[in-house]
């Protein structure tokens, strides 16, 4: 039997990226799917119907997780088709890349701090809900970036939105340990996602070339952390910042790439 057939994910942010690879892991060890997307129906479907092959369980959902009515009305569809919750995973997040300190604005930082930080806090909120109604605990894993302390110029709202998010995983673990809910983060590195890959002047090589393991990530690397997270084998750990990035965050100087 797969490890995780009959339990009930939560996937956010889950149509591509990193958030597929976590999907795909979940999937092949026998899981039960709700994900969640939020701009591209197409995409969503693509993956569903990659899904399928696993023979896993998929429902999609599409919405806003930087509202309140989107979040609001994702958990009305978890506890609709689920009832209650096993596992989630808070990928969705928004990333604006460079960004100079003369360009943030107070709107940009509202979007920003809307979708990163208040939609993963109450995302947590009604997964803990959930996870409480089912009575039999649960792991909820949040997606940060080693960005939270070791960044580069122009990252100033990511990399402080992120580091709310390590610090909101600590806290969260604490208050609801108690009730068998774990509550861990992971801090992926240079993960090779399609917006990076196609992005001006990206060139592999060379940055594989300043990661100690030699090779960027894949988002299957971060499935594969999620899972062991989510599993039995990591009972005894919560509160903890997985980074996964092949070191790189080890080094004493970094790029300004």
């Amino acid at each position: 039997m797969r490890e995780f057939a009959g339990k009930r994910v939560l996937v956010t942010g889950a149509a591509k990226g990193i958030g597929r690879g976590i999907a795909r892991s979940f999937a092949e060890a026998g899981a039960d799917l709700l994900l969640h997307y939020r701009s591209d129906p197409a995409e969503a479907e693509s993956l569903r119907a990659e899904l399928a092959e696993t023979g896993a369980a998929v429902h999609l959902f599409r919405c806003d997780l930087g509202t309140e009515e989107g979040i609001d009305t994702l958990f009305a569809e978890a506890e609709r088709i689920f009832g209650g919750l096993d596992v989630a995973v808070n990928n969705a997040g928004w990333d604006p890349g460079y960004v100079a300190l003369e360009a943030i604005d107070y709107a940009l930082y509202r979007k920003l701090t809307d979708m990163n930080i208040k939609g993963t806090l109450f995302c947590c909120l009604n997964e803990i809900r959930l996870m409480r109604k089912s009575g039999r605990g649960g792991s909820i894993i949040n997606i940060g970036s080693v960005q939270m302390e070791t960044t580069v110029p122009g990252r100033t709202l990511y990399a402080m939105s992120k580091g709310a998010i390590h610090s909101l995983t600590g806290e969260l673990a604490l208050e609801v340990g108690p009730e068998g809910i774990r509550v861990n983060c992971i801090a992926p590195g240079y993960i090779a996602v399609k917006r990076m890959c196609e992005s001006p002047g990206f060139d592999e090589a060379e940055i594989a070339s300043g990661i100690p393991v030699r090779r960027i990530g894949v988002p299957g690397d971060i499935g594969a952390c999620a899972l062991f997270l989510a599993s039995g084998k990591a009972s005894f750990i919560s509160g903890q910042t997985f980074i996964v990035d092949g070191g790189v965050s080890r080094k004493l100087a970094r790029g300004s790439r």
